[in-house]
């Protein structure tokens, strides 16, 4: 019976190892996606400019922002990475597309209970280190 549990163990121990090695290539990928995309910026810059073309600007940058806040969340393993994911997620929808003022207030209720599960559901370390500093 003691062996079975050793077992058990191995196999366990595997499975954890082989998903942090399938998150941290799913990480480089995102890195990767994210150095192509910056190498874009001044091209978009230039139709910015000629064009006029903010909106699709915006839409693009949030792209970035959104990946880099990926790239964290894969990184830190914690509930603030989620959460801002999420936020910029939420927030990028509501500037980029333009849906009627119902849409519009989903999203700002949204945002809202983004920002009341972070502050009353669970300690972030930011808070922890603003408890810190008092």
């Amino acid at each position: 019976m003691k062996h079975l549990g050793r077992k058990n163990s191995h196999v366990q121990s595997f499975i954890f190892k082989t998903a942090i090695w399938l998150e941290l290539f799913v990480a480089f990928i995102v890195i990767i996606a994210l150095l192509i995309m910056f190498a874009h910026v001044p091209v978009d810059l230039k139709m910015l400019v000629e064009n006029g073309e903010f909106n699709q600007f915006l839409k693009k940058m949030f792209d970035l922002i959104i990946g880099i806040e990926l790239l964290k969340m894969l990184c830190r393993h914690d509930l603030d990475s989620i959460v801002e994911v999420l936020l910029f997620s939420v927030a990028r929808e509501m500037i980029i597309e333009h849906m009627p003022i119902y849409f519009e207030l989903i999203g700002i209720i949204a945002i809202a209970i983004l920002f009341l599960v972070r502050k009353y559901l669970f300690v972030s370390a930011l808070d922890k280190a603003d408890d810190r500093d008092e």
